[in-house]
């Protein structure tokens, strides 16, 4: 039986509109839906995707088109028929940044990103050593190449006059995924939550310490001071103290990275 790229699971009088992006697969033969059981948690609408051929959705869905603007498409579609309230992109690693660019395209709504890459430019690439999934990545470059695609976010996010909120959760532990997050500083619609440890697999301790189900319903009260990220290669400036409620997150304004 084939297995499909979209799943849906509405519930009746839901307000709110969950858009959950699956990951790199990794050593699995099929990437699975990420955030399934944890998102059973959510009593609302939610569509979930994965991207079979592991492009970063710049290759489109089966189904639906081969390009990311037909997965936008489709997005923008069913909020027009489904009329939620509220909106949420939620996605790891490559789902993160799946989330936060079609809340971009978009144009409102929430995008929760865990440990997400926001470039996959071959250029920016080389120049911060970033060689994690080149098998994948050089793939999609190679089939999206000669279509319209997306594989920067900081300029694209630059020219887009939005109501987007972008919500990045990473662990200081990761460099390349700190580096992925201090690539967005200074853009107004972009917070970062920073957390000392938890390596890529954040978003797995997050939910073992029982975070998820606050992040995710738009709830969590893990606001800390705004503080400095440094450039990449750099170390922080300082460390705050610690966030009543939150003890292991660090929450980062866009008005600070921009200093």
């Amino acid at each position: 039986m084939k297995e499909a790229a979209i799943r849906e699971e509405l519930i009746p009088g839901s307000k709110k509109l969950y858009f959950i992006f699956g990951g790199v697969a990794a050593e699995l033969a099929m990437p699975p839906f990420e955030f399934y059981s944890s998102a059973k948690i959510i009593e609302e609408n939610k569509i979930f995707f994965r991207d079979f051929s592991q492009a970063w959705y710049q290759n489109g869905l089966p189904g639906v088109g081969d390009t990311f603007a037909s997965i936008a498409g489709f997005i923008e579609k069913r909020v027009a028929e489904l009329e939620p309230e509220e909106v949420f992109f939620v996605g790891n690693s490559m789902g993160g940044y799946a989330a936060i660019l079609f809340a971009s395209l978009l144009g409102r709504g929430t995008a929760i990103a865990f440990a997400p890459q926001t470039f996959v430019s071959p250029l920016k690439r080389l120049w911060h050593r970033e060689r994690r999934w080149s098998k994948q990545i050089t793939k999609m470059q190679l089939r999206t190449a000669l279509k319209p695609h997306i594989w920067n976010l900081k300029p694209w996010l630059k020219t887009r006059q939005m109501d987007a909120n972008i919500e990045i959760y990473v662990a200081e532990d990761s460099r390349l995924d700190y580096l992925h997050a201090a690539h967005l500083r200074g853009l107004e619609s972009v917070q970062v939550h920073t957390f000392p440890v938890g390596g890529h697999n954040l978003v797995k301790q997050l939910r073992d310490e029982g975070a998820l189900p606050a992040i995710l319903s738009g709830s969590y009260g893990g606001k800390a001071a705004p503080r400095h990220i440094p450039r990449p290669g750099t170390r922080p400036l300082y460390r705050p103290q610690s966030v009543v409620g939150a003890p292991s997150e660090r929450a980062l304004s866009g008005a600070d990275r921009a200093r």
